[in-house]
């Protein structure tokens, strides 16, 4: 009979450990203040880009042209020209695990395994989407984010401290404060194809 127990008492140990685990893998233990934002954004070609249930889905002419990956938990996108080549890019601001991708600092042997965020960037093309630049982890609690008339990335923290951020050469660079380029009157709260929503 305590045989029994402790078998039993092993197997709920294994069991709980296993639904743990899968938990932290789905992202069911990301920070509480993240705000998962739900949008319907038009591409440069009109494609429909939707974001819902924290993916990314892109489609035009009655097919799905690309989704985000399953390892991505996506929090907010946008579609502006960040890079002023005047074509719209899809910007991503998401969660992945580890602080890298496949390509890492040379010295770093090996990712961390916990969650971080990250701003992805993607080049709509007639025929998709093509992966432009894939941030490391962006160094701090990005609560949400705009594109403003300067054409600069304004990024909220979780604090309400707000940084401006631009494409320099290759890749984004923060530039200073967001005060130094906030628009004067209210702010929209998106870039979309060319007219705030």
């Amino acid at each position: 009979m305590k045989r029994r127990v402790l078998v039993l008492a092993a197997a709920a140990i294994l069991v709980a450990a296993a639904a743990a685990l899968y938990a932290w893998q789905a992202g069911c233990f990301l920070p509480r203040w993240i705000d998962w934002r739900q949008t319907a954004l038009t591409g440069p070609a009109s494609e429909r880009i939707v974001l819902a249930g924290r993916q990314v889905c892109v489609s035009g002419a009655g097919a799905v042209l690309w989704r985000s990956g399953r390892e991505l938990r996506v929090q907010d996108a946008l579609v502006c020209d960040i890079d002023r080549d005047g074509q719209s890019e899809l910007l991503l601001l998401c969660w992945k695990r580890g602080r890298y991708g496949a390509s890492r600092p040379f010295w770093v042997t090996r990712d961390e395994m916990g969650w971080s965020q990250h701003i992805f960037i993607y080049k709509l093309t007639a025929g998709g989407v093509r992966p432009v630049w894939m941030a490391s982890e962006i160094g701090l609690e990005a609560a949400s984010w705009r594109f403003d008339e300067t054409e600069r990335l304004v990024i909220t923290d979780r604090n309400g401290a707000q940084s401006a951020w631009d494409w320099v050469s290759w890749g984004l660079s923060r530039i200073g404060p967001a005060t130094a380029c906030a628009p004067a009157g209210p702010v929209p709260s998106a870039f979309s194809g060319g007219a705030y929503v």
